[in-house]
């Protein structure tokens, strides 16, 4: 009973995926990975489309503590010009990538080094589908590669610290200022 129940659900999952493509356009997000983010400082993400057209893609993320930031995206067109992706910009929280690569092989888009605070985040990525087909085989995609690094920040008692040793100097140097004055 419980293998057919697994089977008569794979079955639906198909035929949704089958109405779906000769109906219209599909489009499949693999999502950042918190998990994998959290545990190893890194996470892919991307898009599986046959909507054709102009588009905005979101990734959210959060992060913990200060972290230095850095991504990248790549989209490969086949030489015959299809599955092809075109952006027109790719931002984490506004810091803007930088194209590195250009059509007809793979446009690549990085982002070097970003700062971030704690909290959430957004990969925001725009540009068009320029050439895809219905079915899902002949889908344009592009992936994308997120990697963070926790930067030490200093705890209060460091902070507390390093005043007072600024203070004690500064008092040092106004008493050697009186003294030389007193002198003269």
């Amino acid at each position: 009973m419980r293998t057919m129940t697994k089977f008569l659900g794979a079955v639906a999952a198909v035929a949704v995926m089958a109405s779906a493509s000769s109906a219209g356009a599909v489009t499949i997000f693999t999502n950042i990975n918190q998990v994998n983010l959290d545990l190893f400082g890194t996470a892919t993400f991307g898009a599986t489309t046959t909507d054709l057209g102009a588009f905005t893609h979101t990734f959210n993320f959060m992060t913990t503590g200060l972290n230095d930031a850095s991504s990248s995206v790549v989209t490969i067109q086949l030489k015959s010009g299809k599955k092809d992706i075109d952006f027109t910009s790719v931002k984490l929280d506004g810091f803007a990538f930088t194209q590195t690569g250009f059509d007809p092989s793979a446009e690549t888009w990085d982002l070097t080094t970003a700062l971030l605070t704690a909290g959430s985040h957004a990969i925001v990525l725009k540009g068009s589908v320029v050439s895809a087909g219905p079915a899902l085989k002949d889908a344009a995609s592009y992936s994308g590669t997120l990697n963070i690094s926790a930067i030490a920040v200093p705890e209060p008692a460091t902070w507390a610290l390093m005043m007072v040793g600024f203070g004690g100097a500064g008092a040092m140097l106004r008493s050697r200022r009186r003294t030389a004055l007193s002198a003269v």
